[in-house]
Formats: C-alpha cells, structure tokens, sequence
C-alpha cells in the first residue's frame, strides 16, 4: 500500500508543469526600421560574438547589449549564445588582444531601444512588451 502511494506522488509530481523562471521574459531582438534583414538565431549569436560584424551593405553593425546582471541580458546570453554573461568574460578577454570589442553595453531597455530607432546599423534586444513601431522585430525568443 505504501508503494502504491509514493507511486502516485512521484506521478502526480511529474504531472505537475514546472514553474516559469520569472526573470525569463519574452524578448524582441530588434533593428531600425529600415534595416531590411532576415536573422535567425546563429545570425543573431554571430553579431554578438562579433563574427560578423557588417550588413550586408557593408556597413558596420552596431550590436547593444544589456548589463551582465540584468534579467534581459541573462536571458538573452543563455538562449542566444549558449552561456551566461559571466562566461564570456573569457571569450572577451581573448577577442580583445585580437582588437575586438564587445558590443555596446547600454542601460536600459529604453536606452536600447531609443538608439537603435535612431541608428539604422544598431541591433539590440528588449523585452517583447517594450516593442512598438519605432523598431523592427526581426526575432522573437520566446
């Protein structure tokens, strides 16, 4: 009887969906407007390693970033480059004995998206509730 009863425990706990990380928002990564891009996950994790580092037209991307201890930023790095902010201090630190920086770390997700409407080589990411028409959303991380 007994058996039975850790039985249906453990089934009913597996039952039981996981709860949501609450810092783990839906975030938007977006352009300017009239960026005309198409980018899809390893587009989006080339540009912030700096492996590519221009559009298509040849002009430099300006890729913006988050603080290391922000929710977004935390979120973002772990869905998009596979790692938290903290370990790519690393990967950094080799990039820049080779003269490359990373991107732009800016304060906010209205400081985020305000350059990015205004400067048309800028890609950032900002929380999906954040978007509007002043940004283009070119992918969705869910």
């Amino acid at each position: 009887m007994r058996r039975v009863g850790i039985v249906l425990c453990l089934a009913t706990a597996l039952l039981v969906p996981a709860p949501a990380v609450p810092d783990e928002r839906a975030l938007a990564i977006v352009v300017h407007p009239d960026r005309n891009v198409d980018l899809d996950m390893q587009d989006v994790a080339h540009i912030y390693l700096r492996r590519r580092r221009f559009w298509a037209d040849g002009t430099p991307i300006v890729a913006l970033n988050r603080e290391p201890e922000t929710a977004a930023r935390t979120t973002f790095s772990r869905r998009v480059l596979r790692a938290d902010p903290a370990q790519l201090e690393g990967y950094w630190n080799e990039r820049y004995f080779e003269g490359i920086f990373p991107p732009t770390v800016l304060s906010s997700g209205a400081a985020v998206k305000r350059y990015v409407a205004a400067d048309r080589n800028a890609i950032g990411y900002i929380e999906w509730k954040d978007v509007d028409a002043s940004v283009r959303v070119v992918l969705k991380l869910d």
